[in-house]
């Protein structure tokens, strides 16, 4: 039954696992569907299930983890932590809960600690790529553009058809001079996206710098087109 429910899950079919869990005391079933609950935006339901999965098995780093989830997706940044470095102190190697955490801490500033949490992330899995990307964001805000760049060359290892991974590798070659190599990350960001109007506008300001005026030019104009249809009325972001 377990596994029907945890394959009904996987498959974002949550209605169902909320009938197969209808009045269980499970805990391993509470913390499935809390996740449902989760993904259905019914956050304070989710949360009262983590809280019986936790009563009942409190050392479920699982029902730790999806509490701290829950109260992260509900911006409550300072309980969601405390629940999570819980999952972690109980299973170490939990990299979810290490990754969300190091979303929190990113999110309240905290950056080196953000930093450091993806890097416990990457250590358990080398090819996590949301958490590389994520330390290259962490270092750029930080002005370390260079180690930025080293975390940016990894994700594109993995994937290379992200636009944002190459945009954000642009900016950080701009910011270093390195300004052609930055138009080409600009270029290929917009080969595969062409309505990404920064990724226009900042391959624009690295060709003035090149003294490439004209084309300059015509990036700018690319780009004001793009902002225009992107905040045009009615369009729903």
């Amino acid at each position: 039954m377990t596994v029907d429910i945890a394959r009904a899950a996987a498959l974002g079919r949550y209605t169902e696992v909320l009938v197969l869990t209808d009045e269980t005391e499970d805990p391993a079933l509470l913390v499935l569907r809390a996740a449902a609950l989760d993904r259905m935006g019914r956050f304070p339901e989710a949360l009262d299930c983590c809280s019986g999965a936790i009563g009942a098995a409190p050392l479920d780093a699982d029902a730790w983890f999806v509490q701290g989830f829950v109260l992260y997706r509900f911006s409550e940044f300072d309980q969601a932590a405390q629940s999570l470095e819980q999952a972690i102190r109980i299973a170490p190697c939990h990299v979810e809960a290490r990754f969300v955490l190091g979303n929190i801490r990113y999110a309240q500033g905290r950056l080196d600690e953000a930093i450091a949490c993806f890097e416990a992330v990457v250590t358990s899995e080398p090819r996590y790529a949301k958490a590389l990307y994520n330390i290259g964001v962490a270092l750029a805000d930080q002005g370390r553009f260079g180690e930025a760049l080293e975390y940016y060359d990894r994700v594109i290892a993995i994937n290379e058809s992200v636009p944002v991974v190459l945009l954000n590798r642009g900016t950080c070659l701009a910011r270093l001079e390195r300004l052609r190599e930055a138009v080409e990350a600009f270029t290929r960001a917009l080969d595969i996206d062409p309505r990404d109007a920064a990724a226009w506008h900042n391959k624009g300001l690295a060709l003035a710098r090149l003294g490439q005026g004209d084309e300059a030019k015509y990036c700018f104009a690319q780009s004001r087109v793009l902002v225009g249809v992107q905040a045009s009325p009615g369009v729903q972001p």
